[in-house]
């Protein structure tokens, strides 16, 4: 391996992390968005926030990835071009093509990462997410509960409270629980909310039970009164996304109705990393094609050349779900056209 390309590959890399870094910077973000509608009642605090992003990570990357190689790559090769030294090198006798090994090296790292990320880690990682959200909502449902209002955020449980001096304390409650036949009024002149393993509990001090047995309405004071809470969430169905290559090969030979849905999310989970291969030798050829563009012009191809692919994506998928098109057709198609683009630039270099 030459100097050159030596130099490359690191230059090659470096571009390749602050691509990802500057990606998934703008995915977290559309991801931070969605996230914030769902705790605005309760709140997140900056661990378990780090947390979900990171386990958020596996899932952006099989998109990251492939953009990312093709961004440096258009990056890397636009700068060597706009500062004649790709034409030294092709003077002094060395040839384009050969300077396309530093991107095959790192075009095959990013597909087995890629790879790897699509068919095993982001459907475990989905999965992760959804079940952390779920107990992060439980944990903090408690903190949602206002003062003034009717409380309603628990399964069949209405809560009254006048004062809430703090997070975890409660005066003067009131608590209508219809859970059971028997309807129970709870008044207590404190409270205290309390999280013991996976149940989240009141702790009612010095009041009144009032419940109906048949005609009757009976009273009983206590001193303290443990009231058993469950938050009204309802469990999130498992998402195509979470399931693994070969959970979705299963599902769309078995399951008629969603067939099409389970064969375009089994298509993507192979393209998205194919990419990787085609941008080796997709992006090379194209900087030589459109000649000296420089970074800001690598950025702006960049970003177009993904764009449009993803919109070929997105619409052949559409299509596949009106029942227009096959799947196959809808899902492969892009892959094609690309290919068949990053084939006739390669053909056309002749030097």
């Amino acid at each position: 391996m030459t100097t050159f390309q030596k130099a490359l590959i690191r230059e090659l890399i470096q571009n390749l992390i602050l691509s990802i870094a500057f990606l998934n910077t703008i995915l977290v973000i559309e991801k931070l968005l969605k996230l914030s509608k769902i705790f605005a009642s309760v709140g997140i605090d900056l661990l378990n926030l780090f947390l979900l992003i990171v386990m958020l990570q596996p899932q952006l990357l099989i998109f990251t990835i492939p953009m990312s190689l093709l961004l440096s790559v258009l990056l890397t090769y636009g700068r060597v071009i706009a500062d004649n030294e790709m034409l030294t090198l092709m003077v002094s006798g060395m040839p384009y093509k050969r300077t396309f090994k530093p991107v095959l090296y790192i075009g095959l790292i990013a597909f087995i990462l890629t790879t790897f990320m699509s068919f095993y880690i982001a459907p475990k990682g989905v999965s992760l997410v959804r079940e952390k959200i779920l107990s992060l909502l439980a944990e903090r449902a408690p903190l949602g509960l206002e003062e003034g209002i009717f409380n309603q955020g628990f399964k069949g449980v209405t809560i009254f409270i006048k004062e809430k001096p703090d997070i975890k304390h409660l005066k003067e409650v009131i608590i209508f629980d219809e859970r059971k036949e028997d309807k129970i009024i709870v008044i207590a002149k404190e409270g205290i909310i309390k999280k013991e393993k996976e149940n989240i509990v009141l702790s009612l001090i010095d009041g009144k039970a009032y419940f109906n047995r048949g005609i009757n309405l009976n009273e009983i004071k206590f001193k303290e009164y443990i009231f058993k809470l469950s938050p009204n969430i309802e469990p999130i169905a498992k998402k195509i996304s979470e399931y693994s290559i070969l959970e979705l090969f299963d599902k769309f030979q078995t399951d008629i109705t969603r067939r099409t849905d389970y064969k375009i999310e089994f298509y993507k989970r192979i393209i998205l990393p194919v990419l990787c291969i085609i941008s080796v030798f997709l992006t090379p050829s194209l900087c030589l094609l459109i000649g000296k563009s420089g970074r800001l012009g690598g950025i702006t191809i960049g970003l177009s050349v993904f764009t449009l692919y993803y919109i070929f994506m997105i619409y052949g998928a559409n299509l596949a779900k009106a029942g227009k098109i096959s799947p196959e057709l809808g899902a492969f198609s892009p892959m094609f056209i690309f290919g068949l683009m990053a084939f006739v630039f390669y053909k056309k270099i002749r030097i």
